[in-house]
């Protein structure tokens, strides 16, 4: 009997489990201008830091100059959307955030061996973060000039994914955790 009431019940909520989860609200409801600046700086800053780590302790030539490509492009692309956001009267949203932060000192943490790797790993997901952020905030975003900016990173932050992303296959795939 309770094994027919079990089959009932789960039967009642085969509907509910189908059932697609709302989609989320525009970018312009969620992220404002300033989240949007404080959010591409800390992937800036991250990604400029660390790939001067993986130039002090890469060895190989891919990784070394995907690194330094990092380090001249995000400054760029930072100095781009601070730019924009000063036009904004938007503040210096300051460094990298407790994500980015921990992913830093899990670069310095790392072993020789492993950092290379896990450098390689963790530009795939911030590029693809990135790209996710730049997209949508020069989509929807609610300041023109930094909606400017954002249109103006997405070909570098797509160029640098492709990129990483030919460097991990050749480098096996992600790596095993």
């Amino acid at each position: 009997m309770k094994s027919i009431i079990a089959l009932a019940l789960l039967a009642g909520a085969a509907p509910a489990l189908a059932q697609t989860a709302p989609s989320a609200p525009p970018l312009a409801a969620r992220v404002s201008s300033a989240t949007y600046v404080a959010m591409a700086a800390s992937s800036d800053t991250y990604e400029v830091q660390s790939s001067k780590l993986a130039l002090q302790h890469a060895s190989n030539p891919d990784v070394r100059n995907f690194a330094q490509m990092m380090v001249t492009d995000h400054a760029n692309t930072s100095a781009s959307v601070m730019a924009a956001a000063k036009q904004a009267s938007i503040g210096n949203p300051g460094g990298p955030n407790q994500k980015h932060t921990a992913m830093l000192k899990d670069l310095r943490e790392a072993g020789h061996a492993k950092m290379e790797r896990l450098y390689v790993d963790q530009q795939v997901m911030a590029h693809e973060e990135a790209l996710a952020l730049h997209q949508a905030f020069a989509a929807q975003g609610d300041n023109p000039g930094l909606k400017a900016a954002a249109a103006a990173a997405i070909p570098i932050v797509q160029r640098h994914l492709e990129e990483i992303r030919r460097i991990q296959t050749a480098m096996g795939g992600p790596l095993k955790r």
